[in-house]
């Protein structure tokens, strides 16, 4: 490996194995050489990889498993770590170091709102499937999340359908799409009586409101998914070095 002095080492690293990564070199799903092995080939230290991979990881291109080795994700964009965060709320809450679980609020099938119509490219009054979950870490409610997705997408009974699993699992399972892009805007608001009451907030409390559109691979849209977050209660660590695939 050509060292750059000028540029930290370990960003060098983690550069060179997200391209590696970007090119079909390592496939999602398949496990990366061990951190001594790359460290052998690369003519760097163990601590330097390891900081490589700890890039990677936050920004959602790997996972670790402890004992079992280091993998890719298969998650086919993540130029924003953010985004990849918005729909797996528990890795989010298991990195800030506490319990993440999921209680479901509702799931049904209903008419869409025009807004819902527009945002999913669906014709007016289409039926839409709706999830709303609150998402609690070390059982205290943060986050009030409402995915709102075209029904046709899904074929199975509601009976039938987890929603106490991740939105990408969710998509996988059970209309086999894979989020590959998506839109968000974030802002503070005030929450109204509902949103105050599922997260336990106190009065004249503001949250961040996340709306975010998600689509797959031909530009389909699969879900609508606006999120409150509770005052301070979880912090969103996005990569802070300016690795232009992280951000």
């Amino acid at each position: 490996m050509l060292i750059e002095r000028q540029i930290p080492i370990a960003e060098q690293v983690a550069t060179l194995l997200h391209g590696r990564i970007a090119e079909g070199k390592y496939l999602p799903g398949e496990r990366l050489p061990s951190e001594a092995d790359l460290a052998e080939e690369l003519g760097v230290s163990r601590g330097t990889v390891r900081s490589a991979l700890a890039v990677l990881a936050t920004a959602g291109l790997i996972v670790r498993k402890q004992g079992d080795g280091t993998y890719v994700t298969g998650v086919k964009s993540a130029e924003n770590s953010l985004m990849h965060v918005m729909w797996e709320f528990t890795r989010a809450i298991e990195l800030s170091g506490r319990a993440p679980s999921i209680r479901v609020v509702s799931l049904e099938r209903r008419p869409a709102t025009e807004g819902e119509a527009r945002a999913l490219d669906i014709p007016p009054h289409e039926d839409v499937l709706s999830v709303v979950r609150v998402i609690h870490a070390d059982g205290r409610p943060i986050i009030l999340s409402t995915n709102t997705h075209p029904a046709s997408l899904f074929t199975q009974d509601l009976d039938q359908l987890d929603a106490t699993i991740e939105l990408r699992r969710f998509l996988q399972r059970y209309c086999g799409r894979e989020i590959v892009c998506g839109d968000m805007d974030i802002g503070a608001t005030m929450p109204d009586a509902q949103v105050q009451s599922a997260l336990s907030l106190q009065p004249n409390e503001p949250v961040l409101l996340v709306e975010a559109m998600f689509y797959d691979a031909d530009g389909q849209p699969l879900v609508l998914a606006v999120s409150y977050y509770g005052g301070e209660k979880l912090s969103l660590h996005d990569v802070r070095r300016s690795y232009p695939w992280a951000r």
